[in-house]
């Protein structure tokens, strides 16, 4: 897979269901932190249990998210996954599969943590479309 050009980053995370209510320059500070990562169809992504470390988008392809039981869901581009733990402070909630050649954008808990600690309007784009999700699955 090729790599992403810096405008490329920007332009797909302006589409992210994650940052759907960020601002161009918001989303220019979110891509400053991001890197790419490719992943074989078949690779572990993470292990459930481990510690979050990343939250991720996925660019292209697609990741099957399965608890212990086997269930679970397939995320595949413009979605994100490993938020809620990132957010929340616990240990993965499944282990994340790539089911085809995938690539993804990955945010580090430090990097993305300072960077919501030194701008409000991303905190509150953040929480307008947790607010948004969270209003949607109780319908």
């Amino acid at each position: 897979m090729s790599k992403l050009a810096q405008i490329e980053r920007i332009v797909f995370l302006q589409t992210v269901d994650l940052f759907s209510y960020c601002r161009a320059q918001e989303v220019l500070r979110i891509a400053s932190i991001t890197r790419e990562e490719h992943f074989d169809r078949g690779d572990t992504i993470y292990e459930i249990n481990q510690s979050a470390n990343e939250l991720f988008c996925v660019v292209r392809g697609t990741v099957a998210l399965r608890d212990d039981n086997g269930e679970g869901a397939v995320v595949g581009p413009l979605h994100t996954f490993g938020v809620t733990e990132i957010l929340s402070g616990r240990l993965r909630s499944a282990t994340a599969t790539a089911t085809a050649e995938t690539l993804v954008l990955a945010l580090d808990q430090e990097d993305f943590f300072d960077l919501l600690a030194n701008n409000i309007d991303i905190v509150k784009a953040l929480f307008r479309h947790l607010f948004q999700e969270s209003a949607s699955a109780t319908k």
